[in-house]
């Protein structure tokens, strides 16, 4: 009768102990989402090294702040190639002024287009003209806009760095791989194109019913 009492007041406590974890959207150490070598596969020819001083925002765009003061912003690797790979159609235009959640950049996958939220307020300074309607090898060596930024030091502390930020990506790529298998026409694609290493097929991006895009947007773009 004590052994049944210890455990169920030992199952009482982890059970409270994982809602709270849960509400603070944290992962019990026995419960941490782990990563098979299905998953890994995906992160090989170190894929995820983070850029040093380089934050991320939960939008997929990245953040740096240059000698002068000002905020380079770019797309990062997983914006980049999450839906095929990206080609970005337009910036936010110099002399802009923006407020966080604002439109910063916007891409097409294929035919697909989607948006990117600037993740800081400030006045748009300058735009990279190279970035448009290219396909970009290294999403971290080129920024899209520079920002004059007032709120940016203060922010800080709701972006990603270091090993938060590969231990975020890597499980976003994991969120990626369910996401696809719900809105493939085809599901049995994803996992071919996982298996594969992770890169997406034209026949896998041309097999997402019609409303991904916005889905996409607001399961992985929202800051």
């Amino acid at each position: 009768m004590v052994a049944i009492f210890v455990l169920t007041a030992f199952l009482f406590f982890i059970l409270v102990d994982l809602v709270v974890l849960k509400f603070q959207g944290k992962y019990h150490p026995a419960f941490e989402p782990t990563f098979s070598q299905f998953d890994l596969s995906m992160f090989e020819k170190n894929r995820f090294v983070i850029p040093q001083n380089t934050l991320f925002s939960k939008g997929h765009t990245w953040l740096k702040e240059d000698e002068n003061g000002l905020v380079n912003i770019g797309i990062d690797e997983f914006g980049m190639t999450a839906l095929g790979m990206l080609t970005i159609s337009n910036c936010a235009l110099a002399g802009k002024t923006l407020k966080r959640g604002d439109i910063l950049f916007e891409g097409n996958y294929g035919n697909s287009k989607v948006k990117f939220l600037s993740p800081i307020s400030g006045t748009v300074q300058s735009v990279n003209p190279d970035i448009l309607s290219k396909n970009i090898s290294d999403p971290y060596k080129n920024w899209g806009v520079q920002l004059l930024s007032k709120d940016f030091s203060e922010n800080r502390d709701k972006f990603f760095s270091g090993n938060d930020a590969v231990n975020w990506i890597k499980k976003e790529y994991i969120k990626l791989k369910s996401f696809l298998d719900t809105h493939a026409l085809k599901p049995e694609l994803a996992g071919e194109t996982m298996f594969d290493g992770g890169t997406l097929s034209n026949d896998m991006l041309y097999s997402l019913v019609d409303k991904s895009t916005s889905d996409f947007e607001k399961e992985f773009l929202s800051l």
